[in-house]
């Protein structure tokens, strides 16, 4: 007769992996795709500093250098500024007047008439051909400007007072200011100031980017 071990009732074999076992492959299996992971990003790494002649080339960049269309955006290249201070004189049939006159002006090159010659691209050399600088703007400074004298040319008593026209002459004189203003800035030695002022601006402009200018003038 066979002896037996009675199994309690009501209780059942669990022939599942124990949880201890499962959490070992588990963290086992992390442990090998983060390896996996470096061992690609090392893998990659050593890929990029391989030269097979695909891989991209540094960028390069050059000047254009002067064009006509480049020149003409700077519209009016303005290099000095001039302050005056004159004494204007006026008078009419019965009225003198003297004004010490304060103002300034700007000189410039228009540069929507410049010119470009001998360019050659391999040298990097151009020739820019200007036109004269010229009076850009010039205005009277009306807080220093100061009026004089105005006083009567006549012998006659009273005859300037009824006679003469001071309004008229305070306006003209102020016109006549305007355009002293202007002369006097556009001279010679002032032009002569402009045009080494515009040349050593384009020349350094264009230095700063590889190219050697001359500037020329009409």
């Amino acid at each position: 007769m066979a002896l037996g071990v009675k199994r309690p009732m009501g209780t059942s074999v669990d022939s599942t992996t124990p949880q201890p076992v499962a959490r070992i492959w588990s963290i086992a299996s992390l442990l090998g795709l983060v390896a996996v992971a470096l061992v690609v990003v090392q893998a990659i790494s050593s890929i990029r500093t391989w030269d097979l002649g695909i891989r991209d080339s540094p960028p390069a960049f050059s000047s254009t250098g002067p064009t006509i269309v480049q020149l003409e955006r700077l519209q009016y290249l303005v290099s000095t500024r001039v302050h005056v201070a004159d004494v204007l004189v006026g008078e009419s049939r019965w009225l003198e007047g003297s004004w010490i006159i304060q103002g300034d002006a700007l000189l410039a090159v228009d540069m929507a008439k410049a010119e470009i010659k001998d360019r050659n691209e391999q040298a990097k050399t151009a020739v820019i051909v200007l036109p004269q600088p010229a009076v850009l703007s010039g205005r009277v400074n009306h807080q220093k400007t100061q009026e004089w004298d105005i006083k009567s040319r006549s012998w006659v008593p009273l005859a300037s007072m009824i006679l003469g026209d001071r309004t008229a002459m305070e306006k003209e004189a102020m016109l006549q200011a305007q355009q002293l203003v202007e002369r006097a800035s556009g001279s010679d030695d002032n032009k002569a100031t402009a045009r080494q002022g515009v040349a050593g601006m384009l020349t350094e402009f264009y230095r700063a980017v590889g190219w050697h200018v001359s500037v020329q003038w009409k």
